[in-house]
């Protein structure tokens, strides 16, 4: 049967999403590759190694018996930040014998990390589709490893990265019936970093009642296990530390647009700068709970419930006060999952703008050196930064890339069918 006139055949317009897809990917790794060479060669701080200083700091006072929750480095405003017992990730990389060397074990770490992550991505996209082609292999590896969040989180010797490889693993687990594993993974993240814990109402939705359970004991033993290594005097410091890292009171009046926050409370306060900063919280859950609500009404398939894991990650990023543009590798599983399983979807291209600008965590510093580097005339660059000023005052490139990634979902419920397939639901319960 021929085709309408002026209408793509179905093989054609297969590959031509494919190669949008490649396109697409393939410059957000070069862009990521570009952050050392900006870092290292043009700006004022390069950031090495900051967050991992703190890390370090932090565990040799442990090992020496004295406070390390809050914990000063000599880096002004890095301070270790962290509950309590997840300092003994850290304990271990003290054999090194300085911050360098460990910080390089670190790094290696990261590294096989962001491998699993990518790893785990081809092999759950592959088991429910062909083999993927060798080039997108290596473009999911390649944007788990070079991106500009990625190679930010190697640079700082962040542990995002082992957030991310874990909160995939709990969906992983999910879908393979393993109630208990994706309780205990996504507790133990939540003992690292707080707010994965939001993720324990994912598990409820499931009804994965053995998971929720599994992550309750799993939580309460770890603060358990901190309590006893180290007194209940460094859970009433970190709740102080909490307390002023809240970020709630830098959002009140003007904002910086080189200010890193990514979440909802930026463009609130901006927006409504005459109300209480404490406000923007319910208000941040206000306006993600309309998308939260269609997805997880309009779930179909594995297609469908990582789509409801996808918004239930980009909805705890949006509410928290605490989230920067390095977390965005928390949504790698998901996003780069669904853009292979649901490739020909509806409204693909959001999907993809969603992507670039989730990797292109610009800011109007970095708009600065480009513009001068590329000499851009003075009034063209006063009126072009200018604008980007204005824009990113409001609201960071990662929280626009995730409310776009958050409208491409909305909108994929909206038009998604509503006959259930006939696939079976190994992760809830019976």
């Amino acid at each position: 049967m021929s085709s309408r006139p002026g209408s793509i055949p179905p093989l054609r317009q297969r590959s031509h999403t494919r190669n949008i897809v490649r396109a697409v990917l393939l410059a957000c790794i070069v862009g990521g590759l570009l952050v050392p060479l900006y870092f290292f060669g043009m700006a004022e701080m390069t950031y090495f190694a900051w967050d991992f200083r703190a890390y370090y700091t932090a565990a040799e006072a442990a090992l020496h018996g004295r406070p390390f929750v809050g914990i000063e480095t000599d880096i002004p405003g890095v301070s270790y930040v962290y509950p309590p017992i997840s300092v003994v990730l850290f304990v271990p990389q003290t054999a090194a014998g300085g911050w360098k060397l460990a910080f390089a074990l670190q790094t290696l770490l990261n590294v096989c990390m962001a491998l699993a992550l990518a790893a785990l991505t081809i092999r759950t996209i592959e088991a429910r589709r062909a083999r993927l082609a060798s080039i997108d292999r290596l473009l999911i590896i390649g944007f788990c490893l070079g991106t500009a969040p990625a190679v930010a989180v190697f640079g700082q010797g962040q542990v995002d990265m082992l957030i991310a490889l874990a909160l995939a693993g709990a969906f992983v687990a999910l879908e393979r019936g393993k109630q208990g594993l994706a309780g205990v993974v996504l507790a133990g993240a939540s003992l690292v970093k707080v707010f994965p814990a939001a993720l324990g109402l994912w598990l409820v939705w499931r009804r994965a009642w053995r998971g929720v359970v599994a992550a309750l004991v799993t939580g309460l033993a770890g603060l358990a296990l901190g309590w006893v290594w180290f007194g209940l005097d460094a859970y009433w410091r970190y709740l102080d530390v909490l307390a002023s890292r809240s970020r709630l009171a830098e959002f009140a009046g003007t904002v910086s647009p080189n200010f890193f926050a990514m979440s909802l409370h930026r463009p609130l306060s901006q927006l409504l700068p005459q109300i209480d900063p404490d406000l923007y919280l319910p208000l941040s859950v206000l306006v993600v709970a309309p998308s939260l609500a269609l997805v997880t009404r309009r779930e179909r398939g594995v297609s469908g419930r990582l789509t409801t894991y996808l918004v239930a990650i980009i909805a705890m990023l949006l509410v928290s006060p605490a989230s920067n543009a390095l977390y965005v590798v928390y949504a790698y599983f998901p996003i780069l999952t669904l853009l292979y399983l649901d490739a020909a979807g509806r409204a693909q291209s959001l999907l993809l703008a969603g992507i670039v600008t989730v990797a292109f965590p610009v800011q109007p510093a970095q708009i600065a050196t480009a513009l001068t580097m590329a000499g851009v005339p003075d009034p063209l660059r006063s009126q072009l930064l200018f604008v980007a000023r204005e824009v990113l005052t409001v609201a960071s490139l990662p929280l626009l890339g995730l409310v776009t990634i958050l409208t491409w979902a909305t909108l994929r419920a909206m038009t998604s069918q509503r006959a259930a397939t006939p696939e079976r639901r190994p992760a809830r319960a019976d």
